[in-house]
């Protein structure tokens, strides 16, 4: 029992240095993220999955709802709700994309311009404002961006189907692309492997390839998806002769019978 008149001994503790909580810095690929938020918005005007933003003029309102209003209902099934925005400086760096920013130093410029830009987990399509000045070539930047949203929700025998082609294009020395996307990376496999193709995910076509080079072969293979999707979609409305075009006739024609198989089946023949 306590005597009331002696206080209880206290014990003390000892005090821990407080600990300084450090804000790491944000990464080049999260800093270019958090550029979207200025473009973020509420759907109010809506093609089909596709919903608009508001801050689009009613002449580019018009445009968008003519390109989006012409696809397969087949491909429109397809595609997850998504919004369209428009920006006016898209700078990449680093291979992040960067919304009416540049985030390098005054003295030097923007490393390269883009025509648009997608954020697949967003569900955001943002076109450069000035492609509204070039109305097919606006159709085509903006159907290549949408297939980005597809390729994803294809499933794996489709992608292989697709990927397959590219590898026997590869094999057969076929050269030239649909569009510059995906032309670049096809030379860049190019230069840096003999059989760029061994990137391939299933090993049993060229076993102890290097991560890198698979990384960059499903690059590709996604980009030429999505350049070839594009050239088909346009259709009627694609120009006969575009300097992006290089792949030969007879490869066209392979590639846009199977694209259309893959993604729009009997639908095709309506294009």
């Amino acid at each position: 029992m306590l005597n009331p008149g002696v206080k209880p001994r206290q014990t003390i503790f000892p005090c821990r240095p407080q600990m300084l909580m450090h804000t790491p810095p944000l990464t080049i690929r999260k800093r270019a993220k958090a550029t979207l938020r200025q473009l973020r918005f509420h759907p109010v005007t809506d093609a089909g999955p596709v919903f608009l933003s508001p801050r689009f003029s009613r002449a580019q309102r018009r445009e968008l709802m003519f390109w989006i209003s012409r696809l397969p209902s087949a491909f429109l099934r397809r595609l997850p709700p998504l919004k369209l925005a428009s920006a006016d400086q898209l700078t990449v760096v680093r291979s992040s994309v960067f919304i009416n920013e540049n985030p390098l130093p005054q003295n030097r410029s923007p490393v390269e311009p883009t025509h648009a830009v997608s954020f697949i987990p967003e569900r955001y399509i943002v076109l450069d404002v000035e492609l509204f000045r070039r109305r097919v070539e606006a159709g085509r930047i903006l159907y290549h961006e949408l297939c980005h949203f597809i390729w994803p929700r294809l499933g794996n025998p489709r992608r292989l189907i697709f990927e397959t082609l590219n590898l026997h294009e590869f094999r057969r020395g076929v050269r030239g692309e649909l569009g510059y996307s995906s032309e670049w990376r096809k030379l860049d496999l190019l230069a840096k492997s003999r059989t760029p193709a061994g990137a391939h995910r299933n090993a049993k076509f060229f076993p102890g390839i290097s991560a890198s080079m698979r990384r960059r072969w499903l690059e590709y293979v996604c980009e030429s998806f999505c350049d070839t999707g594009a050239f088909v979609l346009l259709g009627s409305e694609r120009r006969r002769i575009h300097s992006e075009y290089t792949l030969s006739l007879m490869a066209r024609k392979r590639r846009t019978r199977q694209w259309s198989e893959i993604v729009l089946g009997c639908e095709a023949e309506r294009l």
